[in-house]
């Protein structure tokens, strides 16, 4: 197994062990001051992909006035087979395992609904995210609802900067091995985003449209996208999609998802 994947994943658990002793710890402390908090105060859900591997995310809520959550996602690989030419047919291998720690917080914002402020870290990436999705619901009728929803995120990442090993065999005298390239610092590039959606809801057919666009600083374009949610029985969900529909470089999606909570 390559080490440099080892380290990021040994670093995750340390710190999504610590953070979630801390709520654990927060929680009980707290308890009585939030009786509907220290009722349930952890929540998970677990998810079997198609490729074998599962998707799990373990978290507590904290008893504070306003809702705030603090958890974990973790991408489990599918175990290696015992027999070889299965492996290389899948292609995949058991040091694919994943995971980032996150933290968010909710509560009533100015002219909105609800304001969420959110955290990720993913270590396994060197990788950080702050973000703030601001939405506002306006009934129609009892059985109708539209809710707009603007969300803002800043993405940055550290990525280990060469030398050049040119430089470095030049120093050296001519009978020496020139050494290979090794990373010597860090260099932290950042990725804003913004999106704007309007969410149709039709209650008794459980049945969602939605309509919206999106730009980033990767292209410094905007892109739209429509979606049809249908809910078919309990927690299966169908959606289908097309982003930037009227253009040359449209694409179009079916997604299937059943989500199942412990």
């Amino acid at each position: 197994m390559d080490q440099r994947r080892i380290i990021p994943l040994r670093r995750l658990g340390v710190v999504a062990g610590l953070a979630l002793a801390i709520c654990a710890s927060a929680a009980s402390a707290e308890g009585d001051k939030s009786s509907a908090a220290a009722a349930s105060p952890a929540f998970g859900s677990r998810k079997q992909n198609a490729d074998g591997s599962v998707a799990l995310t373990i978290g507590r809520r904290l008893p504070t006035e306003w809702e705030t959550k603090l958890g974990t996602d973790l991408r489990l690989a599918e175990p290696a087979s015992a027999v070889p030419s299965e492996n290389l047919l899948r292609g995949t291998t058991p040091d694919q395992s994943t995971g980032a720690i996150w933290g968010n917080l909710t509560m009533p914002g100015l002219g909105w609904d609800k304001t969420t402020l959110e955290a990720r870290v993913d270590p396994t990436k060197d990788e950080g995210k702050v973000g703030a999705t601001l939405s506002r619901s306006l009934p129609i009728d009892k059985n109708l609802s539209l809710t707009l929803q603007n969300n803002y995120s800043v993405t940055r990442s550290v990525a280990p900067v060469p030398t050049d090993s040119s430089a470095a065999a030049s120093a050296l005298p001519l009978t020496a091995s020139a050494p290979a390239a090794v990373p010597t610092g860090t260099e932290t590039s950042a990725l804003w985003s913004t999106g704007q959606t309007l969410r149709l809801n039709i209650a008794p057919s459980g049945t969602a449209l939605s309509a919206g666009a999106a730009a980033s600083s990767a292209d410094d374009q905007w892109h739209n996208k429509l979606s049809l949610e249908q809910t078919l029985f309990g927690p299966l969900k169908v959606t289908t999609s097309i982003e930037d529909a009227g253009t040359a470089t449209s694409k179009q999606s079916i997604v299937a998802g059943f989500k199942r909570s412990w």
